[in-house]
């Protein structure tokens, strides 16, 4: 037992090396920032890596000890290797990392995703020699030394300090949005370091010389404008407006696009009646990182992952661009939007005596004082009214609980999948019925101060809200990508617009931008150089989108959801629908514009 445990370390100890010489020619694509801090955080990412295969290792150990499964070790740990150099290859080419989806389309036509037969005679003679090298190091594992054995595991020792690093310094980057650091996490695959928002302060405190709290300090210093984006591709050219109208963006939480009906908001109803109402609209993703982050920089969620490593160099273009035309944005709801970087991104130029938290009462109280106030400038404003009321649990005064019956339990549903809805969804439509209250509020006074003439508003969900539609147990949100979690209502009514229209054909959360863009603020670059997106009011027949939730990302494609990390396929109108790969060109293009703004 001693003996097969020995070479278990020695085993491992090779792959672990083979493993840190991989990651160093990923590192090699990091912007340096010329900082001691990004280097030590480089190198520990190697503890990382180094701590999941020595886990992996300890719990393969029963396995040595039987002749008919001692194979089990060395054939993964060639697979894990194959891996990385296949990621390597891929992630040196397009800048994004294997997933199920690329590995399935790949099987299905190798060719249309541009690979060569020749290049698969080299992968193939690459996994041949991965084979014999693993095959090999298995054997001399069992023939070294009981001194290096020690040597070994001594320096196997290092990883648990070295991980230590890792996550302090993480957990005060991501808190700081400390470029230096966290642009270097996109990087490498299947990486996900520790984060601890309540910490970041207390590191800053503890160690307050090596970790100052400071925000997106690093880049700035070293002269870099880093990480893997590129955003956007050109300066853009602007014809300037004498009189820019304003602008407000009502964001309503877990908006499903089925809940916009007369009897459940008809203040919202009757304001639609004069604005343009999208029918077919989706939003980013089914979480409010994707929903947010898509309608307010014009692109797929997807980026966000590579956008909030560089927050601070890479911040919205739309916001850029109000700030630099004389706006005052103004921010009213009761998240701060910390968390995943979410302020930093987009609203990094609202001044914190502009930024109202509060819950929706006290939001709108706050907007409309705003609108109320003395104040004399002429500055046109942007105004971000994000009310939560409708998220789980749902929130609303007594005298709103308008549909019944109601839950016995808040989230009862959690205990029994298949429940009946019809108390939950209330519940839900009793909280829309007062944010829709609340709205009114909003509407009467922008009229009583006639500022709709000259206001753009826009209103819409970060994401839908499920109540097992599916049939398969689903409730709430982030969970899967169908119609009852992506289909969001989307309401905008431009400046001295008076007649209602409704336009069927497929809008996205993508499109807002570019729309404000043009429309609004004059912009006269092509919509490529900064969005995924169209105009709104230029939309094409087809298309396709992408989605994402917190872990995982799908394409869109001919109402077929195709999801990245678990290769699943369905139907966007019904998840119990299986669908096939359908034209992997809609995918491959919607690939293309996933790397549009990637170094």
């Amino acid at each position: 037992m001693k003996k097969q445990a020995q070479a278990n370390l020695n085993f491992a100890f090779y792959i672990i090396l083979i493993t840190i010489g991989m990651l160093g020619l990923y590192a090699s694509a990091a912007t340096s920032t010329g900082t001691v801090l990004s280097s030590v955080y480089t190198l520990s990412v190697a503890s990382y890596f180094g701590g999941a295969l020595i886990l992996a290792s300890v719990v393969l150990l029963p396995t040595r000890l039987f002749s008919f499964s001692r194979w089990l070790t060395p054939l993964l740990a060639g697979v894990w290797l194959v891996y990385l150099v296949i990621d390597f290859a891929t992630f040196n080419l397009y800048r994004f990392h294997v997933n199920w989806l690329l590995v399935e389309m790949f099987f299905e036509d190798f060719r249309g995703m541009g690979v060569p037969p020749f290049l698969l005679g080299l992968a193939g003679g690459a996994v041949i020699g991965i084979g014999a090298l693993v095959l090999y190091l298995h054997r001399l594992s069992y023939r070294t030394s009981e001194k290096y054995y020690r040597v070994f595991a001594g320096l196997l020792l290092l990883l648990i300090p070295a991980f230590g690093a890792n996550a302090v310094i993480h957990i005060w980057a991501n808190y700081y949005d400390r470029e230096e650091i966290t642009q270097i996490n996109p990087l490498f695959p299947l990486y996900y370091p520790v984060t601890s928002h309540r910490n970041g302060p207390r590191i800053s405190t503890w160690l307050p010389a090596l970790f100052p709290a400071e925000r997106g300090e690093g880049l700035k210093m070293s002269g870099n404008k880093g990480g893997t984006v590129q955003y956007p591709l050109k300066p853009l050219v602007f014809k300037r407006t004498e009189t820019p109208p304003s602008i407000l963006f009502v964001l309503l939480e877990s908006w499903q696009a089925d809940s916009l009906k007369p009897e459940i908001m008809p203040n919202l109803c009757e304001f639609a009646a004069t604005a343009t109402r999208f029918d077919q609209h989706m939003a980013g993703g089914s979480t409010t990182v994707s929903g947010v982050f898509s309608l307010m920089y014009g692109l797929h969620a997807s980026y966000h992952h590579n956008f909030r490593a560089s927050p601070q160099s890479n911040p919205s273009t739309l916001t850029e661009t109000l700030h630099a035309q004389g706006y005052r944005s103004r921010v009213f709801t009761e998240s701060n939007l910390d968390r995943f970087s979410l302020r930093s991104l987009i609203f990094s130029r609202v001044k914190s005596d502009d930024y109202f938290q509060g819950d929706d009462e006290q939001a709108v109280d706050q907007y409309l004082a705003t609108l109320k106030s003395t104040d004399t400038s002429q500055s046109p404003r942007f105004d971000f009214l994000f009310l939560t009321s409708p998220h789980s649990p749902y929130r609303y005064p007594p005298e709103f609980a308008r549909f019944k019956p109601l839950p016995v339990v808040e989230g009862g549903y959690a205990l029994n999948k298949m429940a009946d809805a019809t108390p939950y969804k209330n519940d839900y439509h009793n909280s829309l019925y007062y944010v829709d209250a609340l709205l009114d509020k909003v509407f009467a006074e922008l009229r009583r101060q006639g500022r709709l003439d000259n206001t753009m508003v826009v209103v819409t969900g970060d994401h839908a809200e499920e109540f097992n539609e599916n049939g398969l147990g689903y409730w709430g949100h982030g969970s899967n990508f169908t119609r009852w979690q992506t289909q969001t209502p989307l309401i905008v009514k431009m400046p001295g617009q008076r007649k209602g229209a409704v336009e069927t054909r497929l809008s996205l959360h993508q499109d807002v931008v570019p729309t404000v863009m043009h429309d609004v603020l004059g912009c006269e670059s092509s919509t490529e150089q900064y969005a995924n997106g169209n105009n709104l009011f230029s939309l094409p027949e087809s298309r396709g989108t992408v989605f994402s939730s917190y872990f995982t990302s799908a394409y869109w494609a001919d109402g077929v959801i195709l999801e990245s990390l678990t290769g699943r396929k369905y139907s966007w109108e019904d998840m119990n629908k299986k669908k096939s790969l359908g034209d992997l060109k809609v995918v491959k293009a919607l690939m293309v514009e996933e790397r549009r703004f990637l170094r």
